[in-house]
């Protein structure tokens, strides 16, 4: 109760905060006339002004989400977004230090440590002031800000390298700085899409440079969100261009909306909303998966369920050994069971195992033997399996040691001989890396973001099991309309024969369990050696 009131008083606050400095800003910048001017805009320059703020602020979060899984710590994404999106209140704070309320909620939602999260935050400041500077005297020449932004820029790196952590790392550094110039590029363009859409004569370029002086005057003003300054700054530097001051206060007005007040706008309501769901608390990978037991169905178009299903059967049914009455299998987190019902059909005699009850609801009205169980403590004797499959399961595992306990587990039930094969989402392509990281947890619920991708090499190192081959499959979106398919299909097919096969998006490991145990086979060896000298 005292959370929920407490975020009715601070968004009713920035609520009146809000509505008190637009009010001024318009009294004191023209009135009527000045409403007049931003009137006669063409609204689909609005939704462009109101969709590069948006990407600017979703790759400031991947960037965050970068940051944080760089110091390890592990957050669902979409739980992380909202906090994120709520401290975007903390913008109407002296030097925008209210951001820095992000910590305290992963704090308390996750246990996060305060401090690590706050070198998070610094990194994001100082990557800021350096990536608004370069884009500034990118857009001229020349132009003195070039010498400030190197300048800036190498102090960041200074300040961010003397600090302990994995932050020191040029494989931060630099992904980092790339992901904040990506970030403020759409936004250093506001000026200039506003200024067009007024009919207003400023070049994209000299927008941008306009837009890198004021935002870093305005930051290094300190002053909440730039107020006072950093319109001050950009109508000054549009009266350098020539532009009249009440078109330049017009074009700035526009600027400041699209930019600080969506801001604003969009901080305060998730600010409320995350006051609420603070103390919540975060459900297990079992708990995950049944909340979502309903709608696990609808994470992907029906053609797309039906191709890889279709794939990954053909796949399983290469890899394991003909079926026949006395063989059983065991489908490690078969959860709707789709995939081991197929391979009864195809003569198979599969058990599906899953720790989640409302999946293997679906699953036993399908006529699927299940049995409820986790992967790190199989119910089964030992060597009484012929053969396990798992099928996008093993990434699940995120606790320390936890795919290695449950590979372990699968060798225990394993008859000598039987296979273990496993299909996995392939993180070696960087941009299914990025997408299925970043943005599928926040656009689907199967995954959190938290999950432990696994390369194929890794299948290598198993104890107790040798690795057979390996199989890259399927380059393919999940988000493809029915519609393409078949047009980009044989597309696919010749990537999985050519030699980019290992970028694919999925790949099947086999490994098999020796006939003779590793220690047995040592023994083997040494006397076969010892009889050979002899």
């Amino acid at each position: 109760m005292m959370d929920r009131n407490l975020g009715r008083i601070l968004a009713g606050t920035l609520f009146v905060l809000g509505l008190a400095v637009v009010a001024l800003w318009v009294r004191f910048a023209g009135g009527p006339e000045l409403l007049e001017g931003i009137a006669r805009m063409n609204p689909g320059y609005a939704l462009l002004l109101v969709g590069l703020t948006v990407l600017c602020v979703v790759l400031r979060f991947v960037r965050w989400q970068f940051l944080l899984r760089r110091l390890h710590v592990r957050v669902p994404t979409r739980r992380s977004l909202s906090i994120y999106l709520a401290s975007l209140a903390g913008i109407a704070t002296p030097a925008y230090v209210g951001e820095a309320i992000r910590s305290v909620f992963l704090r308390r939602a996750f246990g996060a440590p305060v401090t690590t999260t706050l070198a998070a935050w610094v990194a994001e400041r100082l990557m800021d002031f350096v990536a608004i500077a370069l884009l500034g005297g990118a857009a001229l020449t020349g132009s003195p800000v070039v010498v400030g932004a190197v300048l800036v820029a190498a102090l960041a790196v200074a300040v961010m390298r003397s600090k302990e952590g994995t932050l020191r790392s040029r494989a931060v550094l630099l992904p980092t700085l790339g992901l904040t110039i990506l970030a403020w590029f759409p936004a250093t363009l506001v000026i200039g899409v506003a200024a067009h859409a007024l009919g207003v004569p400023v070049g994209m370029l000299e927008g941008m440079r306009v837009f890198s002086a004021a935002t870093f005057g305005g930051g290094l003003s300190l002053m909440p969100a730039g107020m006072g300054t950093t319109g001050t700054f950009a109508i000054l530097q549009l009266q350098g261009l020539g532009i009249d001051l009440r078109e330049a206060v017009t074009v700035v007005s526009v600027f400041r909306l699209a930019t600080a007040g969506i801001t604003l706008a969009v901080g305060g309501a998730f600010l409320l909303a995350e006051l609420r769901l603070t103390r919540a608390r975060t459900p297990s990978a079992e708990e995950h998966f049944d909340n979502i037991a309903g709608e696990y169905l609808d994470q992907f178009a029906p053609h797309i369920w039906d191709l890889l299903l279709a794939r990954k059967t053909a796949l399983l049914c290469s890899a394991l050994p003909a079926p026949g009455p006395a063989s059983t299998g065991l489908d490690l987190g078969c959860g709707l069971g789709r995939q081991a019902i197929a391979l009864r059909e195809r003569g198979y005699h599969v058990i599906g195992l899953d720790p989640a009850h409302n999946l293997l609801r679906h699953a036993q009205r399908a006529g699927l033997p299940t049995v409820t169980a986790s992967g790190l403590q199989l119910p089964f004797a030992d060597g009484s399996i012929d053969f396990v499959y798992t099928v996008g399961v093993l990434h699940h595992l995120v606790g320390p040691g936890w795919q290695e306990a449950a590979c372990r587990e699968v060798s225990r039930v394993l008859r000598p001989g039987g296979a273990f094969v496993i299909h996995e989402t392939n993180p070696r392509n960087p941009l299914f890396r990025l997408y299925m990281g970043y943005l599928f947890p926040v656009l689907r619920s199967i995954d959190e973001g938290i999950e432990r991708w696994i390369d194929a090499e890794r299948w290598s190192q198993v104890d107790a099991m040798q690795l057979e081959r390996v199989e890259y499959f399927t380059f393919l979106p999940d988000f493809l309309p029915r519609a393409l398919l078949k047009a980009v299909l044989p597309l696919e097919r010749w990537l999985e024969r050519s030699s980019m096969r290992r970028y694919s998006v999925h790949y099947m490991a086999v490994l098999r369990k020796p006939l003779v145990s590793p220690d047995a086979e040592g023994r083997l060896r040494s006397g076969v050696a010892a009889d050979a000298r002899v």
